[in-house]
């Protein structure tokens, strides 16, 4: 056995030398009455495309860009919410051979909208707008100035996702309700070309942008490792995260059930997704921790539908033991996969009574980690230091980046992932946080994670986000934000005690020196914590700001 701090899982299938059109292609000819893409509406009501029907609409919408000056390596935005016209949208852009950059979120006012456009230097955009009549007059300004060339001809172009009344600008439905220009000639995409930028926030309010070739998407193992053909999927992350991102579907060849994302944002909500996965017969649910600890919470209910889908999926975030519990229960087995946007999914662990807190699992075929330490140098088994991962199918690097690329791959290809873990003389991976999640009160190195994760294992506790509060002397102090189970309040002497008993003191030890109640936490639009806002009360209440 290796005395260094490596694993890997060889591939053993045979990569395609084929772009996402090719492939896309392909499933269209084989199964082309198979619905695909399955909406959800909030009504109860339905949605659906076949394989046909998808690739009939983006062939014509494909023809009308092409027709319109979209050519093969130009930059094109997409931005909306979940719907079957982004899908479209998004499967035209690779006919046309552009570069889908999908943009997360929606811009509350337009110049946002402007300014991220010129910051990914995109040519065109599809665009599901904000309704508000200021971004909807200031929109339609621009764009059709662009329309009478009164603005610089360089102003991007646009195709609306969703009609507002009163806009006149292209939109989707007019397009493909028009008969297709068969004079108009889709290019052959070639499988080492760029086919999507994931936009993800940057420090510096310009998005980094996280670039994969055809190659690395057709021969993801994302689309085959996780489920087979004959599954029935649900998930309602973004399309714009690559955890959340139609592209796998189609390619893998599974049906994608979807809702709007903010519906299981809310603890009530949880019920009527489950009945969604009832009717749509789901064998796999991709569902965020916090929504299985609704699950947990409304367990009576759920188990009375006397449904379980055969797998459920989890993510983002370190999974508590009390996630084992899941397993059996309310479905067959459930897992958690650790990755990122640049890597994508890189491991998988089946959650049972017996699974360690932090251990990912499993490395999925086509991958390498490794643990580094100072000089980047492989450290031996059992020291936690820096994970870097490699594969075939990660990234090609950020566009328009140099610096980060050079900041952020090593020799050889390998990536920095900015989370630190431990591969152990018995070679299990374990992810203990990321790099910068760290508090340093003194000279002591607390990991959030470390702290949450003892915390929420509490009886009586629901939920814990653990912040960094700044002090004058140890330049960070430990806070610990609590949400207690219903009818349940555990006085801060005893939250004290129980700490000291897991975590140590607050000295030498781990503990928290500050304890907060709170009754919910702020999230973000994607369904994580908004620990920044969190921060800000906390620092409100205790009066340090």
């Amino acid at each position: 056995m290796s005395k260094f701090s490596y694993l890997s899982c060889p591939n053993p299938k045979e990569q395609h030398y084929k772009s996402f059109v090719d492939i896309f292609r392909e499933r269209t000819e084989s199964t082309p009455d198979k619905e695909i893409f399955i909406h959800r509406l909030p009504d109860g009501g339905r949605k659906a495309l076949t394989y046909k029907e998808l690739s009939d609409k983006a062939t014509k919408l494909a023809k009308y860009l092409v027709s319109k000056g979209i050519s093969v390596g130009d930059s094109f935005a997409i931005m909306g919410a979940n719907s079957l016209e982004w899908v479209i949208g998004e499967v035209a852009i690779f006919m046309t051979g552009a570069v889908a950059v999908q943009c997360q979120g929606s811009c509350e006012e337009f110049n946002e909208t402007v300014l991220l456009l010129k910051s990914t230097q995109c040519k065109a955009i599809l665009l599901d707008p904000n309704n508000d009549p200021r971004y909807l007059s200031e929109m339609s300004k621009f764009f059709q100035e662009k329309e009478t060339q009164i603005r610089d001809p360089e102003t991007p172009r646009v195709v609306l996702l969703s009609k507002p009344v009163g806009v006149d600008l292209p939109f989707i439905g007019d397009i493909l309700s028009e008969e297709e220009d068969s004079k108009v000639l889709l290019p052959v995409v070639q499988p080492e070309s760029s086919a999507v930028i994931f936009t993800t926030s940057g420090s510096s309010g310009i998005p980094k942008m996280v670039e994969f070739t055809h190659f690395a998407l057709t021969n993801s193992p994302i689309g085959n490792f996780f489920t087979t053909e004959n599954d029935i999927t649900f998930s309602d992350r973004p399309f714009t995260w690559l955890g959340g991102t139609p592209i796998y579907s189609l390619a893998g060849g599974y049906a994608r059930v979807f809702t709007d994302p903010k519906i299981i944002l809310q603890e009530e909500k949880i019920q009527t997704v489950w009945e969604i996965l009832k009717e749509e017969k789901c064998t796999v649910a991709t569902l965020f921790p916090y929504a299985l600890k609704d699950m947990l919470d409304n367990a009576e209910e759920i188990l009375a539908t006397g449904y379980k889908p055969t797998s459920i999926a989890t993510g983002g975030q370190i999974p508590g033991s009390h996630l084992n519990a899941i397993a059996g229960k309310f479905c067959e087995r459930i897992y958690s996969v650790y990755g990122s946007t640049e890597v994508g999914l890189a491991t998988r662990v089946f959650l049972t009574a017996e699974t360690a807190v932090g251990n990912v699992g499993n490395m999925v075929p086509g991958y390498e980690v490794k643990i580094i330490g100072d000089g980047n140098t492989t450290l031996e088994r059992g020291q936690i230091g820096d994970i870097v991962l490699r594969s075939p199918w990660m990234l090609k690097g950020y566009r328009n980046s140099p610096e980060m690329n050079k900041d952020s791959f090593l020799e050889g290809g390998w990536f920095r992932t900015s989370d630190i873990g431990i591969i152990t003389e018995d070679g299990k991976f374990f992810m203990k946080g990321k790099s910068a999640d760290v508090i340093r009160r003194g000279t002591k190195k607390i990991m959030y994670s470390a702290v949450e994760i003892a915390m929420n294992n509490f009886p009586g506790v629901k939920e814990v986000v653990v912040v960094a509060l700044p002090d004058a002397r140890l330049l960070e102090e430990v806070c610990a934000c609590v949400i207690f189970e219903d009818d349940v309040s555990i006085p801060e002497h005893e939250l004290r005690k129980l700490c000291l008993d897991k975590l140590g003191d607050n000295v030498t030890g781990d503990s928290p020196t500050f304890y907060l109640t709170f009754k919910t936490f702020p999230r973000l639009g994607n369904g994580k914590i908004d620990r920044i806002t969190i921060k800000k009360e906390a620092m409100e209440i205790l009066k340090l700001c």
